[in-house]
């Protein structure tokens, strides 16, 4: 088996796969700058446990990370519970797509290059743009597997947030669609601004890009893609494990 860790701002989502790639189960907990590699060792049994996956037969382990500074314990997890140094995701690994000449790749995300992974594999044979709503949205586009660029916009719970944490009046919302876009409340007329606010920052971004790709086929991912795939028809497909699913990939693409 083989054992995934997507380290993400907030969550970090782990993925345990069969050695033939089958997703036997994933989880998510809060990043936590103070977790111990013994608290994480811990919650991974737990749930193995509970789902009846003998974790003993792992024998591999990548992670993907943009909180470097947590990256550590990840490594003395995997030395001192699984008996293997992993696989860290970044530029340096084969890759099925490149980048544009003129771009500058400095500090490029790994959770980008696990997401794009993916979505090369199953759409081959299309130009794609790819959103991931996660604490920041990110936005990729690709046209003939080359990287030709993308965007980076605050996440919606991050935009939640900021409205909150920066007004003395103003309560904290969900992020759902509200019954009209007219609220005859606080609370609704937050949910109308926020939720229809956002639809329409993505489905502005879709038409620019299309301006220069007509034939673009989106995706999306990440917490809240599918609140926001089932309200844009411009979205073509949710995939909810993309980056797990890609992290799974990388693996196979350069585990010698």
């Amino acid at each position: 088996m083989i054992l995934t860790f997507d380290i993400g701002n907030t969550h970090i989502v782990t993925g345990i796969y069969s050695s033939k790639g089958v997703l036997l189960t994933n989880f998510r907990i809060a990043t936590e700058n103070n977790i111990t590699e013994d608290q994480l060792f811990s919650y991974i049994k737990n749930i193995a446990d509970f789902n009846k996956i003998d974790i003993t037969t792992i024998e591999d382990i990548i992670i993907s990370s943009v909180v470097p500074n947590i990256n550590v314990i990840f490594e003395y997890l995997c030395k001192k519970y699984f008996k293997v140094k992993p696989l860290m995701v970044g530029l340096h690994l084969n890759l099925p797509f490149t980048f544009a000449p003129h771009l500058i790749t400095n500090n490029f995300g790994a959770d980008r290059i696990t997401d794009i992974t993916k979505a090369i594999s199953l759409f081959e044979d299309k130009n794609l743009l790819i959103f991931d709503f996660g604490t920041a949205t990110t936005y990729e586009v690709l046209k003939n597997k080359v990287y030709i660029g993308g965007g980076i916009l605050p996440g919606v719970n991050m935009s939640i947030h900021s409205l909150f944490g920066k007004t003395a009046q103003l309560p904290k919302v969900e992020f759902q669609k509200p019954e009209s876009i007219l609220g005859t409340n606080t609370v609704e007329q937050i949910q109308a601004g926020i939720f229809y606010g956002y639809i329409g920052q993505i489905r502005e971004i879709i038409c620019k890009v299309k301006e220069i790709l007509p034939d673009i086929y989106v995706i999306a991912t990440g917490g809240v893609g599918e609140n926001i795939a089932n309200e844009l028809k411009e979205i073509d497909k949710y995939l909810p494990n993309l980056a797990t699913d890609g992290l799974f990939l990388l693996y196979k693409m350069n585990k010698n």
